[in-house]
């Protein structure tokens, strides 16, 4: 129980996983520009909430935020804050580079994405969100190399020795 927060009633852990997207996805960030965001939501989370930052990093138009609370912070608060923040900080900072790439001036789409973190342990998400940004292999799928079941159809790639998981054929 070393990792836990502890106040004089209360004892706990909540770490939440938010993602902000760019209105439509436009490519807007840079590396100086997350950069710049992971101090200050550093600063906003730990001054403003008393909170931890514990991760924050993205692509050019979105980013994800690994962020531990107390118990009295409401997190939609606390997004809402950080989106109009960040959003203000920026602009403010880098307004010359981002000024062209924005739709009708317009930083944030309206919705964000937020999660507690439950059972998932926190250096999974770290590496996940640190991954973010790195190019990934794509999947592909050919439906002329692949062994279908006769009977269902199901494409077995996920299947061991080739068997349709329904009826083992």
């Amino acid at each position: 129980m070393d990792d836990f927060n502890r106040k004089r009633h209360a004892v706990y852990k909540l770490t939440y996983h938010a993602v902000f997207v760019i209105k439509y996805r436009r490519k807007v960030m840079s590396e100086p520009i997350i950069e710049h965001m992971r101090q200050y939501a550093a600063h906003l989370i730990g001054q403003c909430y008393q909170g931890r930052l514990i991760e924050l990093n993205g692509e050019s138009d979105h980013i994800h935020i690994l962020f531990e609370l107390p118990a009295t912070a409401a997190p939609s608060v606390v997004v809402c804050s950080l989106k109009t923040q960040l959003s203000k900080e920026i602009r403010a900072n880098f307004w010359d580079e981002i000024k062209d790439k924005l739709w009708n001036n317009i930083f944030w789409s309206d919705s964000y994405f937020i999660t507690t973190t439950g059972g998932a342990d926190i250096e999974t998400l770290e590496k996940y969100i640190q991954d973010q940004g790195i190019e990934k292999p794509k999947r592909k799928y050919n439906p002329e190399e692949s062994d279908n079941c006769p009977k269902h159809g199901r494409c077995d790639a996920f299947f061991n020795d080739a068997l349709c998981g329904t009826c083992n054929s």
